[in-house]
């Protein structure tokens, strides 16, 4: 049985962790971002970071997910986008950008924070900074690397009534 190539890549943040259980795990790994602790999850359709102690978590799949403010991204062409959330503790800002698969860095198979190969060249990987995190998403059946940086801020908000929409992430 053949995996059908991804046409797209969805992003939804979220202040409570993503039920993972519709998810294959393939990988976890515990860090810090802005020193609390975060854990590094790599799934079958691509990656969850969860940052519980500044309610920040960021799932981006393959399929679909059932979210008011879902990001959908397209596979299929060249992006350059940012999008940002905000949670009670601090705010998210996310730039992404496409370019060839042979743009994605060897060094970053071995050096990532936590990295899984699905296949010849197809690889998902997390790298940590101390207030940000950059993913790799390797597509050899699209000839794509899909890079992005997520930056997080804990300075206080401007409007204290701000929210972001939680979810139970399922698949069908």
């Amino acid at each position: 049985m053949t995996t059908p190539t991804p046409t797209a890549l969805y992003f939804v943040y979220t202040p409570t962790p993503p039920n993972l259980d519709h998810f294959e795990v393939k990988r976890v790994a515990s860090t810090e971002i802005l020193g609390r602790p975060a854990t590094l999850t790599v799934i079958g359709e691509s990656h969850c970071i969860s940052i519980r102690a500044l309610g920040v978590h960021e799932l981006c799949s393959c399929k679909p997910l059932p979210a008011e403010t879902m990001h959908c991204l397209p596979l299929t062409e060249a992006l350059a986008q940012s999008f940002s959330a905000e949670t009670e503790h601090c705010s998210v800002s996310t730039t992404i950008e496409t370019h060839p698969l042979d743009s994605f860095p060897d060094e970053h198979k071995q050096n990532a924070d936590v990295s899984y190969r699905f296949g010849p060249d197809a690889w998902t990987t997390i790298i940590v900074e101390e207030d940000a995190y950059e993913t790799y998403h390797t597509y050899p059946e699209c000839d794509l690397t899909l890079y992005t940086q997520t930056r997080l801020q804990t300075e206080p908000a401007d409007n204290p009534d701000r929210e972001c929409p939680s979810i139970d992430v399922t698949h069908q």
